[in-house]
């Protein structure tokens, strides 16, 4: 197996995570083989696995890159509109966050199903670390000077509830899609948003 300069390393990941994207967003993380990914990074099958001890950690790789650009903008997000009352800029993160999900049509793939069948061929550790980013969002919005009545878990937890009911209307059309997950969501604001 021939060794790879730093360079060539890193672009080889960066090309896993770019085609991974493109392929998974296609045809779904059951469908995508490993000489599916090879060929259209242009390695060899053994060097995939320099890289990645399976397709379903590159998966979560790119689900994890992915949530982190969309953290950062949260962010700054967050930062801009300090001056607002804080259940109108959770709102304002909501609405960006359901603009960047349709940015990156990868995540609405990550369903129950999904994570069930990663979970079987992950390592638990890998597991952990990926779930425990999905706190992030409530976490930053606490950081950012959001008072809830409840937990931090708990939070993010309604908000995952939130985001899946976003996702099950998917094929209800936009206007279904959108008054639903507004009133849940104004819901949720009056009840845990002090």
């Amino acid at each position: 197996m021939p060794r790879f300069s730093e360079s060539e390393k890193e672009r080889i990941y960066n090309r896993l995570l770019s085609e991974g994207e493109r392929l998974f967003t296609t045809y779904g993380i059951k469908k995508v083989t490993i000489d599916d990914l090879v060929e259209a990074v242009g390695i060899a099958k053994a060097s995939f696995y320099t890289f990645y001890k399976s397709k379903e950690y590159l998966y979560l790789d790119i689900v994890q890159s992915i949530q982190q650009k969309i953290f950062t903008e949260l962010n700054t997000l967050l930062d801009s509109n300090s001056i607002l009352p804080s259940k109108e800029r959770v709102m304002q993160v909501f609405e960006a966050m359901s603009e960047m999900m349709i940015q990156y049509p990868i995540l609405a793939y990550m369903d129950t199903a999904t994570i069930e069948l990663i979970a079987r061929k992950v390592s638990i550790e890998r597991l952990s670390t990926f779930h425990e980013q999905n706190f992030d969002a409530a976490q930053s919005l606490h950081n950012h000077g959001v008072r809830f009545s409840c937990d931090i878990q708990t939070v993010s937890y309604a908000f995952q509830a939130i985001y899946h009911s976003w996702m099950d209307l998917i094929d209800k059309g936009e206007e279904i899609q959108s008054s639903v997950t507004d009133i849940l969501l104004r819901g949720v604001i009056s009840q845990i948003v002090i």
